[in-house]
């Protein structure tokens, strides 16, 4: 990996590798050049794409849904304590609004007999938050879920 990484760096790719997933690299760029890393430069020759199980394209990752997966990524070992009863269920579509964890978006999951909040990623990664307080949730709608998104990371 770390020379992949070195590589990517030389070549000005903005990139991402999960702390505990160290065989996965996300790249920020377009599907061109980032087949033309793959084909000339020799750190690139073992690179593969994620693809969709729907039509075998290369999973494109939304900024949005990309900066909140690297946000759960690099906070996972701060623990939330609940102060409340549980005000949300199972399966409910929840924004966080304070904390390490403001802004994301998800549904509420059960893990380790603990709710946690479940980032989906392009439908073949999903991330979960450590414990989040209940009063730190707020229901929303499947309308909300949406901000802007300003641009697409590879997988």
């Amino acid at each position: 990996m770390a020379r992949l990484t070195a590589a990517l760096d030389a070549d000005g790719f903005e990139y991402f590798v999960p702390p505990k997933i160290t065989t996965l690299v996300f790249i920020r760029s377009t599907l061109k050049l980032i087949d033309d890393f793959k084909t000339f430069r020799e750190a690139g020759l073992h690179l593969y794409y994620l693809r969709s199980r729907i039509d075998s394209q290369p999973i494109v990752v939304p900024d949005v849904q990309m900066s909140l997966f690297i946000k759960i990524c690099q906070a996972s070992e701060m623990p939330i304590l609940m102060t409340e009863a549980p005000k949300v269920k199972l399966g409910d579509k929840v924004r966080v609004k304070e904390g390490t964890y403001a802004g994301l978006v998800g549904n509420v999951v059960r893990i380790k007999k603990q709710k946690r909040v479940l980032v989906n990623i392009a439908d073949v990664i999903w991330a979960t938050t450590a414990y989040i307080g209940p009063d730190q949730l707020e229901v929303i709608g499947d309308s909300e879920v949406e901000g802007g998104v300003e641009g697409e990371t590879e997988v």
